[in-house]
């Protein structure tokens, strides 16, 4: 035990984690995946943040975040705050090479920060690909570590070519190639990168041969997310997700335009919640009266519970989405499209049931409206899905894992061990 104990000592580390937003409250899917990573990593290393801070963040309540972190500092987005900083920044990414999305966190006091920072640390995490812009700013002998939320220029190629408004369609199109280099540029500055998915894995290795590549899955919390006590088999139907994503809000509404007529012309009486914020969503006038906006709720458990079906009528996205995980967690009976469920392992036919065309996703969502048992059955089978291959407990070791060989492979290794007195590879 002395031996593992000295292990763990000698490998301690300080890491510098760079994240787009505040990790919490974890309100939205990328936000769960810092924070569960993040908890991860606190819990065996001293940790400092830098997050930039989005107009909806709340610091306030951000008190467990603080509690786990060996210090945190925020900075505003320029874009939000200033109308100057966002024509620059819209600017840069149409006449330069550099991608808007990583424009809009253009900032000299974080990148002045960051080096000031970078060169303290032992290792630094890149968490979400617009921040790689800042990577220059990490000396060089240091690790760098990309957390891949999805595959950017795969997710933009696909909401381009289903972009309805011809202006919004045009920009778009005009920003896959930067976006493109600029995913294949970080992926070969990164020393190692975290994929959600094999899927994602895959995509990056061939976006950048010989890049370091791990899987680390996106998770849920398998204790927290438990299923009710007795099965709904009412009339409705759930979706939770927030409508400033693109792949959500185009998703809700293919399913309201497309789908949900079909379903009510069967069955008039089903109706349609969305869990979410909802602004910028397009309710059509003909299912209105059968779908229900509840917003943004603190605790999203009871309403998913009432639902006889979660449905995932999604037709772009990359990664793996974190609230299909919570639903399985739940027990839910899932309804979903392929790319919906994409890199989760979840079987068609005995986890969940999967179409992709309007009237196919209908027919499967009747199909378990008219037969709760075997709705039941699919929910206790995507429950069994989460346990298995999703716990946050098996993945941060996983995590933790290949953190620790990250760090013995640096440069810096030996010596990190050293300062503290033990050899890097202590044995029994």
């Amino acid at each position: 035990m002395a031996a593992i104990a000295a292990v763990e000592a000698a490998l301690m580390a300080r890491l510098l984690v760079l994240t787009t937003r505040l990790p919490y409250p974890p309100t939205e899917g990328h936000q769960l995946r810092s924070w569960h990573l993040l908890k991860a990593l606190a819990s065996r290393h001293e940790v400092t943040l830098m997050s930039f801070l989005r107009r909806d963040d709340e610091p306030a309540q951000a008190g467990p975040l603080r509690d786990i972190l060996a210090a945190l500092e925020t900075f505003p987005i320029p874009g939000e705050r200033s109308p100057i900083a966002l024509g620059r920044a819209l600017l840069a990414g149409t006449l330069t090479r550099t991608p808007y999305l990583a424009a809009r966190y253009a900032s000299a006091e974080f990148r002045k920060r960051l080096r000031e920072r970078a060169g303290q640390a032992d290792l630094v995490h890149v968490d979400m690909l617009p921040l790689m812009a800042h990577a220059d700013c990490v000396p060089d002998g240091i690790p760098l570590v990309m957390n891949a939320h999805n595959v950017e220029h795969r997710l933009l190629r696909i909401r381009a070519g289903i972009e309805r408004r011809t202006f919004a369609r045009a920009f778009l199109r005009r920003q896959l190639n930067r976006l493109h280099d600029f995913e294949q540029a970080a992926c070969r500055r990164a020393d190692a990168i975290l994929a959600c998915s094999d899927d994602d894995a895959e995509t990056l290795r061939a976006l950048a041969p010989g890049a370091r590549v791990q899987l680390v899955p996106n998770g849920v919390d398998v204790q927290l997310n438990q299923p009710a006590a007795t099965q709904a088999s009412g009339n409705r139907l759930v979706f939770v997700g927030q409508m400033g994503w693109f792949p959500n809000r185009d998703g809700v509404e293919w399913f309201l335009a497309d789908i949900f007529p079909r379903i009510l012309a069967m069955r008039p009486d089903t109706q349609f919640v969305l869990v979410g914020k909802s602004a910028g969503l397009e309710v059509p006038v003909r299912v209105a009266a059968n779908v229900h906006l509840p917003g943004f709720v603190s605790d999203l458990r009871p309403l998913v519970h009432d639902a006889a079906v979660y449905v995932v009528p999604l037709r772009a996205g990359s990664g793996t989405r974190l609230k299909v995980l919570e639903a399985m967690a739940l027990g839910k009976a899932i309804v979903t499209t392929r790319i919906g469920s994409e890199g989760i392992f979840l079987q068609p036919g005995d986890d969940a049931l999967f179409a992709d065309e309007p009237q196919a996703f209908a027919d499967a969502v009747l199909e378990l409206l008219a037969d709760p048992a075997r709705a039941h059955a699919l929910g206790l089978a995507a429950r069994r899905c989460a346990q298995s291959h999703y716990g946050w407990e098996g993945i941060s070791r996983t995590a933790l894992v290949f953190y620790d060989t990250l760090l013995e492979d640096a440069p810096s290794g030996a010596h990190l061990a050293e300062a503290r007195g033990l050899p890097i590879h202590a044995v029994a």
